[in-house]
């Protein structure tokens, strides 16, 4: 989810100093990390974050540190697979379900809370059976267009698409695919490239920041 790290840290930093004096200090020192650096490669490394960020949760009761936790899991549950380990992929997998699935359910009537679900969930394989979900949470946010701009709206749509090509409802992820060519220019080659996105600008001010000062 996050990869041109160098570029990502000069926004954030612009964006921070743009909101100095008029917010309160983060609420999510770890959720930050992770935005900032992504999660590490290593495994040792990954596990320490992902213990971190649960332990933040529980401190702090901040939604991004929960969907952090979730995601951090699902990465354990790769890297355990990439290994062998299928029984312990498996249990970590489960868990960080559970958790990316209790963070909806516990902060249900924070949109971006469900945005982020829907940016795990779009880009895993199709196999794991997660399109389903994102269809519910793409749909649902489709009916608040007051609450996303243009710009999370086109990433909406982009994550609705690859949750109908998983769910093989072709038909429908090419009517989609169409309409998005005439409301966004130039989306038809990352939608048909099935790569996940860099956050951008929109997601990082209208979506991240707000959620980890725990809004």
């Amino acid at each position: 989810m996050i990869h041109n790290r160098n570029f990502f840290i000069l926004c954030w930093l612009l964006i921070c100093m743009a909101y100095a004096g008029s917010v309160k200090a983060a609420a999510a020192p770890m959720a930050e990390q992770v935005i900032k650096n992504g999660f590490p490669t290593q495994a040792d490394k990954l596990a320490d974050i992902t213990r971190a960020l649960f332990t933040e949760y529980k401190a702090n009761d901040n939604a991004l540190s929960l969907v952090f936790y979730a995601y951090g899991m699902l990465r354990q549950a790769e890297h355990a697979l990439n290994t062998n380990d299928v029984i312990r992929a498996s249990e970590y997998g489960k868990t960080g379900f559970f958790y990316l699935d209790e963070a909806v359910d516990l902060y249900e009537g924070n949109q971006r809370v469900r945005y982020m679900r829907a940016r795990v969930d779009a880009y895993l394989p199709a196999d794991i059976g997660r399109c389903v979900v994102t269809l519910k949470d793409t749909e649902q946010m489709a009916k608040s267009p007051d609450v996303f701009s243009a710009g999370l709206m086109k990433h909406i749509d982009e994550m609705r698409y690859r949750a109908l090509l998983s769910c093989n409802r072709t038909a429908e992820a090419d009517a989609l695919l169409a309409q998005t060519e005439l409301r966004h220019a130039n989306s038809a080659l990352p939608l048909a490239s099935g790569d996940a996105p860099e956050w951008d600008i929109n997601e990082v001010t209208e979506v991240l920041l707000p959620l980890v000062k725990g809004n």
